[in-house]
């Protein structure tokens, strides 16, 4: 009797212990779903400044400031600093900035459209890499989800237009470097303190952009802008990269890399929704359908059965 009582205590315990993981991997799952929604409303406004002010001066001043509010928040933590965080977080600023960077530069020798749809692909090369190099185990139900997220991509960037030139192959680059920051922010913030990791991903993309920015920009850095760059600056530095970067950092711990991409692939859905809203720019209904698709690709991620 006593050894049943016991044995019913532990299952009791570990069934318990599951579904907080569940949960925490639900919540934080909503958590990366508002991330991604940060980033959608922001798309507008991003476009207007960069016909305003130079990528890379733009990106410095974006960084600067993320970094700046993250280090005032968190300044005492600052003192836990040490060379594996300073190494880990760097490498996961490089690959943040190459991404940005080669989607830049890509963009100009290519279409907008193609260009959605090739840097989206960091949805595919998630799982494939984290399976290869960090036997990170896939869930069937994910690889499903994947399918439905890159069929649903497609829709959304439709073209009839298939021909591959340099500026695909550079944002095919972007998209693995992507790929490669959903996965190395998920491997290290489970063993690294994952706001310090943020702070220094985040000062190594504005250290990297400064120096783009003074090698092809030339910028004069000055107070002359007008106010709705300075609010643009403002408003992406403090919500789409402070904001969204430490709650990455802090959430994608409870969650898989393939997971995250999945989630990450609806940033188009609601950069559509609010361009619609705030510059009254329309889509088609094949690309509501791709949206829809994105959708039903994350429902059917969130369960869980292993391959």
């Amino acid at each position: 009797m006593k050894i049943f009582l016991v044995f019913w205590e532990i299952t009791i315990y570990l069934l318990r212990e599951r579904e907080e993981v569940i949960m925490k991997g639900i919540q934080a799952e909503i958590y990366l779903l508002i991330i991604v929604i940060i980033w959608g409303s922001t798309f507008a406004l991003i476009k207007g400044v960069i016909d305003l002010i130079p990528p890379y001066t733009y990106l410095t001043y974006r960084f600067l400031l993320a970094a700046l509010i993250l280090i005032l928040i968190f300044w005492k933590r600052m003192k836990k600093i040490n060379i594996m965080i300073l190494k880990k977080g760097s490498l996961i600023g490089i690959f943040l900035f190459l991404g940005y960077t080669l989607q830049t530069v890509g963009i100009k020798y290519t279409t907008a459209t193609k260009a959605g749809f090739i840097t989206g692909l960091s949805v595919v090369l998630v799982p494939i890499i984290s399976h290869f190099f960090i036997k990170e185990k896939i869930n069937r139900n994910s690889v499903i989800g994947v399918i439905f997220a890159f069929i649903g991509l497609w829709f959304l960037n439709f073209s009839s237009s298939f021909s591959f030139n340099l500026g695909d192959f550079l944002v095919l680059l972007c998209a693995f470097s992507f790929a490669m920051h959903i996965i190395s922010v998920g491997l290290f913030s489970k063993k690294l303190d994952y706001v310090l990791l943020a702070i220094t991903q985040i000062i190594v993309v504005f250290i990297l952009s400064l120096l783009m920015a003074l090698i092809f920009e030339r910028p004069a850095f000055h107070l002359s802008y007008s106010s709705d760059i300075w609010w643009s600056i403002v408003i992406t530095g403090i919500f789409a990269t402070a904001l969204a970067f430490y709650m990455q950092n802090r959430f994608q711990r409870h969650s898989t890399a393939t997971k995250t991409a999945i989630i990450f692939s609806g940033e188009p859905i609601f950069a559509a929704m609010f361009a619609y809203l705030l510059l009254g720019e329309k889509v088609g209904l094949i690309a509501w359908a791709g949206g829809l698709l994105i959708i039903f690709g994350m429902i059917i991620s969130q369960r869980e059965k292993k391959i």
